[in-house]
């Protein structure tokens, strides 16, 4: 846990690429912390919204949010649900955690009320480095595999 707190504060006060690419590394004992290791404080502490709040401890996904939304006197129940992040594609996940990235525009069926309301607009903005990324995408599709 100490290793943790340690990183964490030395990613905040220096350059958190170099940091995270000198320190952090792939299951090898002669590293201050792993890879695992790392994305998984980073999943659970991203300097924002924690991504366990939302997707739970094993990034299955989780029930958010349930509410009635009322448009031209017509009640619908929308449901705010994550999904499991655990087999996302690498690409779709930078492009979700990135914030300069532009998500993709869909159409709408006019019956699709509650998805227009959601959709692009659950996700909170993160400010991670590539590197960082990298991490907790490992942590994410590795969950299960280190005896915890």
């Amino acid at each position: 846990m100490n290793k943790l707190i340690v990183i964490y504060f030395l990613s905040v006060i220096l350059n958190g690429d170099e940091i995270s690419q000198s320190l952090v590394q792939n299951d090898s004992e002669n590293f201050f912390i792993t890879k695992y290791e790392y994305g998984k404080m980073l999943y659970k502490n991203p300097r924002g919204i924690s991504c366990e709040k939302c997707h739970g401890t094993d990034a299955k996904g989780k029930l958010i949010s349930r509410f009635v939304h009322i448009r031209k006197k017509i009640k619908y129940n929308c449901i705010i649900e994550s999904v499991d992040i655990t087999t996302i594609n690498y690409n779709d996940f930078i492009i979700k955690l990135d914030s300069t990235k532009k998500i993709k525009k869909i159409e709408f069926d006019k019956t699709q009320v509650c998805d227009k309301l959601v959709y692009g607009n659950t996700m909170p903005k993160y400010f991670l480095i590539k590197s960082e990324m990298d991490s907790i995408y490992y942590y994410i599709t590795h969950i299960g595999e280190n005896n915890e």
